[in-house]
């Protein structure tokens, strides 16, 4: 595997804009209103094992696009590994525990005035409970958005969430 490859690997879906910027307090606060109005929302997690090694792809992601363009078209192999659900409520963290063992962390920050959501993701170091950030997105319902780049079984685990993902969007 090239180092490249063990670099951490981002690929968003349409619809989906990351914010490299740091996080601060009033990023990580959900603002009064969307506490009163949000119930929890369904989301999603889905992890693949992909390799660049010759082999089969899961028919299953045949449909996700993101997953045909770079840099996630240089794996010539995946696995789906697991499909945990999970309900997102503002402020609080949903843990979902990764086949090597890490840890991710999503956190739903906020319902966006456009029914987009604004999400968290972290993963904790290895054998430490502490969280490094990630990456935050505003994503929009049904749209999927990756993480990948941790290492298992001499290929790479690819993690896609998707918010809300029995509402599709209008294209």
């Amino acid at each position: 595997m090239t180092v490249s490859r063990r670099l951490l690997l981002i690929a968003l879906s349409a619809g989906t804009l990351l914010s490299a910027a740091p996080l601060s307090a009033q990023t990580t606060s959900l603002v009064r209103s969307d506490r009163e109005q949000t119930a929890k929302v369904p989301a999603e997690v889905l992890v693949v094992l992909a390799k660049e090694d010759e082999g089969k792809i899961d028919p299953q992601l045949k449909n996700l696009t993101a997953l045909r363009r770079p840099p996630f078209n240089s794996f010539r192999s995946m696995e789906i590994l697991s499909r945990p659900k999970l309900s997102l409520t503002p402020g609080k963290d949903a843990i979902v525990t990764l086949p090597n063992g890490r840890r991710l962390k999503l956190t739903l920050l906020r319902v966006m005035p456009d029914g987009r959501y604004k999400v968290r993701a972290a993963i904790n170091r290895p054998n430490k409970s502490d969280y490094l950030p990630l990456l935050q997105v505003v994503a929009s319902a049904g749209d999927p958005f990756f993480v990948a780049g941790q290492s298992y079984q001499g290929g790479t685990l690819v993690v896609g969430v998707t918010v809300d993902p029995k509402k599709k969007t209008a294209q």
